[in-house]
């Protein structure tokens, strides 16, 4: 067991075992699969008024995230903001601004994800990088099963310059691992016949046609707090 060459990638897209939604072969590198940033987007920390965020409550998580935004084309953002057009960028290609030291949620343009057996992670671009911008902050893993947009914690580490993400660039890489025989999927939840907090179905056409950028949104609120189990020998609980 290991990592999916590009070979097996582009065999796991034929056979269906793999999907991925547009595709774009010279998208696959050697052993990865690049993915595209998409248009919508929520800011984070919109109000400097409330000390305390519980993601545990669907309406403080509403109220935390601003959006949802979209992004908009780089000329009329430059107009707005009183700053000449920046080279490489075309006048009307939508970019999304992400201040120095912000957070945001983005999402892949692509529809994708492996069935099982096989799971898969996301990576940053080794550009976005070095250009100090986490693609994936910090929750890269996805499960067997799990077909969808995938949303982004985006990081922008610079602390002094803005930045300007245009729709459409790869700004992720995808690594497909294989693993052993997997009972159920994501699709159908861990409880077995029900889908997962982040995903609404396990038909592609289906998700493609009710996807909403409000399912970038964190969904802990959907979990019941419970206590940890016991460990036998451990007092003082």
């Amino acid at each position: 067991m290991g990592v999916f060459s590009n070979k097996q990638i582009r065999d796991a897209l034929s056979s269906g075992h793999i999907l991925c939604e547009p595709f774009i072969p010279k998208h696959v590198s050697h052993a990865s699969l690049d993915v595209t940033l998409g248009h919508y987007y929520y800011r984070t920390e919109r109000s400097a008024d409330h000390p305390v965020y519980n993601p545990f409550d669907n309406k403080d998580v509403k109220r935390y995230f601003e959006g949802a935004l979209k992004a908009v084309p780089h000329k009329k953002w430059c107009d707005d903001n009183g700053i000449k057009l920046l080279s490489g960028i075309p006048a009307n290609h939508p970019v999304i601004p992400i201040r120095p030291g912000e957070r945001i949620l983005g999402h892949t343009h692509e529809f994708f994800g492996i069935k099982p057996p096989g799971a898969c992670e996301v990576k940053s671009r080794s550009s976005w990088g070095r250009s100090g911008l986490a693609v994936c902050f910090d929750a890269g893993w996805i499960d067997p099963g799990y077909i969808n947009r995938l949303t982004l914690e985006i990081y922008n580490l610079n602390q002094n310059e803005l930045m300007l993400l245009p729709v459409g660039e790869r700004i992720a890489q995808i690594i497909f691992h294989e693993t052993g025989e997997v009972e159920g999927s994501y699709g159908q939840g861990r409880d077995q016949g029900f889908s997962g907090k982040y995903q609404t179905g396990t038909n592609l056409n289906s998700l493609i046609r009710n996807w909403r950028p409000e399912h970038m949104l964190p969904k802990a609120y959907k979990d019941k707090r419970s206590m940890p189990k016991p460990i036998i020998g451990i007092e003082g609980y």
